[in-house]
């Protein structure tokens, strides 16, 4: 009997699970793109060099190297609000104290 119920609900569930699966995939890529450091990374390397031949100034420099920090510092905090997220998620607790790791930016 329950084979009978799901080929007669196929029409109606396929069109569902193929909607989830392409909503699943959209937010995949868009978590990907939030998380991806590389394009602040070399920013503020393309920075660097644009100061070491002079052709910004070093107010130019300070003022787009804290947004660069400004940035990687709000893609740390997903990474880390995503992990709290997953531990959570697998019902593991949070640690009352741990071990920092400094990434070489931020606070």
């Amino acid at each position: 009997m329950f084979l009978l119920d799901d080929i007669l609900m196929l029409p109606l569930r396929l069109p569902v699970a193929g909607f989830n699966w392409i909503m699943k995939q959209i937010q995949t890529m868009a978590n990907e793109e939030l998380l991806d450091d590389t394009p602040w990374k070399e920013r503020l390397v393309e920075l660097h060099m644009l100061l070491e031949l002079g052709e910004i100034s070093e107010e130019d420099y300070a003022v787009e190297e804290q947004q660069v920090f400004a940035a990687l510092r709000a893609i740390r905090a997903r990474r880390e609000e995503i992990a709290r997220e997953a531990a959570a998620a697998q019902g593991e607790e949070e640690p009352e104290s741990g071990i920092g790791i400094y990434t070489g930016y931020g606070k």
